[in-house]
């Protein structure tokens, strides 16, 4: 049986804690029902063998590497936009 949960973010409270050392700590509370998916989605997937120290670390990172990768695909769009505009300036009357 497969259930569907609607997850929302801004409903989740997020601490961002600074550590000694340079360290920081982040704490996420969830719902009982965000909980109890996220549990039972992380039993399905986790490989075997493997803690759950490092998964959590893994989808942190993997988190991370897909938004940078977001912000480097907007970055070149709006790179691209400003180059066709200053080539248009550029154009003389005649040529457009």
């Amino acid at each position: 049986m497969s259930e569907n949960l609607k997850l929302s973010i801004d409903d989740w409270k997020v601490k961002k804690e600074q550590r000694s050392r340079g360290r920081m700590k982040f704490t996420i509370k969830l719902s009982k029902e965000e909980a109890e998916a996220f549990k039972n989605w992380l039993d399905a997937v986790k490989p075997e063998g493997m803690d759950e120290d490092t998964i959590y670390k893994t989808i942190f990172f993997n988190g991370i590497e897909f938004l940078n990768k977001q912000l480097a695909g907007i970055a070149m769009q709006a790179l691209e936009k400003q180059k066709q505009e200053e080539l248009a300036k550029q154009q003389t009357p005649e040529q457009q």
